[in-house]
């Protein structure tokens, strides 16, 4: 599944562009969500640790950064720009998320969006959460939405790379 996350200023709200072979939803995040899903996922990936690996190189769960585990998702799944003049559809279509629940374990992360009647259920690795959290933190900052909320440092840091044309 590919995910793109777009701030739109027209219609001051975050879109969530989901992709796959079989479906293609889009989402609209508000600021209220958008916020609320950003320090709940950030809370889950703190306090959840990553399964223990017999590997003597890796650091132990207990060792583990939350910083640098983010850092290190992004080193191997870069964020990619959406451009919203490339999309398919029309930038008034979508569901207007009211609720997102999330479940976050040692391996993934449970999220599900619900509009309504309408709902998406995405299962995402650790990795995948990490460059959602970038992506909302980033967007988030776009739309100045972030006055008066802290945040990590390292979080909403990352450089965005032009998507392949």
């Amino acid at each position: 599944m590919k995910m793109d996350v777009t701030y739109h200023p027209a219609q001051d709200r975050i879109r969530l562009c989901l992709r796959s072979d079989e479906q293609s939803t889009d989402w609209w995040l508000t600021r209220r969500i958008t916020l609320r899903l950003l320090q709940a996922l950030l809370q889950q990936l703190e306090r959840v640790p990553l399964p223990a690996l017999n590997q003597p190189w890796l650091p132990s769960p207990a060792e583990r950064e939350i910083a640098q585990e983010h850092a290190m998702s992004l080193e191997f799944d870069a964020l990619v720009a959406d451009d919203p003049g490339r999309s398919t559809q029309p930038a008034q279509t979508g569901l207007l998320v009211d609720t997102a629940t999330l479940n976050v374990s040692p391996t993934e992360t449970r999220l599900e969006l619900a509009a309504g009647k309408n709902n998406a259920k995405l299962n995402l690795t650790r990795m995948e959460s990490h460059a959602l959290v970038e992506a909302l933190a980033l967007m988030a900052r776009k739309g100045q939405w972030l006055t008066g909320i802290d945040l990590p440092p390292w979080l909403g840091q990352a450089s965005l790379s032009p998507q392949p044309g």
